[in-house]
């Protein structure tokens, strides 16, 4: 079942009212309804929890969503947490309203602003937010997600150094230019859009070091270079960015946190005053429960490092599992022999539990969008 909106950068903008009220329905929504029967969840949460994104949540009826409230309510009494990314988090995202309505605030303070723009959702991190702001009315069209996990760069006494033996081989990089060109996010479809849109493709991302982000640059840039059209796609990017000061100053108390940077790959250097940057500061709250929580990583189909480039493609699965045939042939050419381990059936119901939980806060609200 589809979670995420479809590819499609060329479609109008919903609205032009750039202002949403989350204040709309006093209602407490944090206040689950019991139903008649105590054991209609039964004790495996894994065969209960269906794919939710809002086209399946508009076909759930009031006794389902009833259900479902109850099982956001007891989570942490339902779930396998020992088959979970960090089973010390033995919680649901946002599930008080008061939570809910700080990441609401979040995501439009910091996201909205890119509704009228082509954007790349880069890896994992920002999907929550684009994802509830694509759910919302007024929100954003649409957004492209792109698959990327890992780095190889690291910091040493002699500044930043690249580990050439976790960068991507020749063809390695060659699957991951047939996977971007499979999507329409290689640099000369980049390029095209801007072109045909006339808008800066937007790059979105959560950056510590900045060491991902700049891996994945120097991939493109490569990319760009073969395909011609390097100034060009220098010329058509802009970077959405986030960070967390707060987090970084409580996990660094010493003062030696990384500062947030984009980092651009050598090739990009020539171009840096033409690529326009913008960086914007999550609270702690929001950091802890959605960007720093292992949990949230919605499946092992968006874990994407440079040595599953050749095994699988990730639009295929959409946000699904990956058969465990090819996770196991990834976990026997990576350096990460734990690689995917965690991504479980439980991994999955969380990620379907956190999806419903937004969609329907955005609901009671009177917030969320018609398709």
């Amino acid at each position: 079942m589809k979670i995420l909106p479809v590819n499609n950068f060329y479609t109008k903008p919903i609205s032009n009212n750039k202002s949403l009220n989350i204040e709309s329905n006093n209602t407490p929504t944090n206040n689950i309804t019991s139903v008649s029967n105590p054991n209609f969840m039964g004790n495996n949460i894994s065969n209960r929890v269906i794919d939710i994104d809002i086209a399946s949540f508009k076909t759930l009826s009031e006794t389902m969503k009833k259900i479902y409230r109850k099982k956001c309510e007891n989570f942490a009494q339902l779930i396998d947490f020992d088959k979970m990314a960090n089973p010390r988090k033995n919680f649901l995202p946002l599930v008080k309203d008061d939570d809910m309505k700080k990441f609401l605030d979040c995501c439009i303070k910091n996201f909205l602003s890119l509704k009228d723009s082509p954007i790349i959702c880069l890896g994992r991190s920002p999907k929550w937010f684009l994802n509830t702001l694509y759910w919302m009315k007024d929100g954003i069209e649409d957004y492209k997600f792109v698959a990327f996990s890992g780095n190889w760069y690291r910091e040493s006494i002699w500044g930043i150094k690249k580990d050439e033996s976790k960068a991507p081989t020749k063809e390695e990089q060659n699957s991951y230019k047939n996977y971007l060109k499979s999507i329409q996010a290689d640099p000369a479809s980049i390029v095209k859009i801007a072109q045909q849109t006339g808008e800066k493709v937007v790059i979105t991302d959560y950056v510590r070091s900045g060491f991902g982000l700049k891996s994945f640059l120097e991939v493109m840039s490569n990319i760009a270079e073969e395909q011609g059209v390097l100034e060009d796609f220098a010329k058509s990017i802009r970077f959405h960015l986030f960070a967390s000061n707060e987090y970084l100053e409580e996990r660094y108390p010493d003062g030696d946190a990384p500062t947030p940077a984009l980092l651009l790959p050598d090739k990009l250097l020539p171009y840096r005053e033409e690529i326009p940057k913008y960086f914007v500061d999550i609270p702690l709250d929001i950091t802890l429960q959605i960007l720093e929580n292992k949990n949230t990583n919605e499946c092992r189909a968006t874990y994407y490092p440079a040595k599953a480039w050749g095994i699988y493609l990730p639009n295929k699965y959409k946000t699904g599992m990956i058969p465990n045939s090819l996770m196991e042939q990834l976990k026997g050419i990576s350096p990460d022999k734990n690689a995917g381990i965690n991504f479980s059936i439980p991994m999955r119901d969380y990620r379907n539990l956190l999806n419903f939980r937004i969609l329907d806060y955005l609901e009671q609200n009177g917030l969320l969008r018609n398709i």
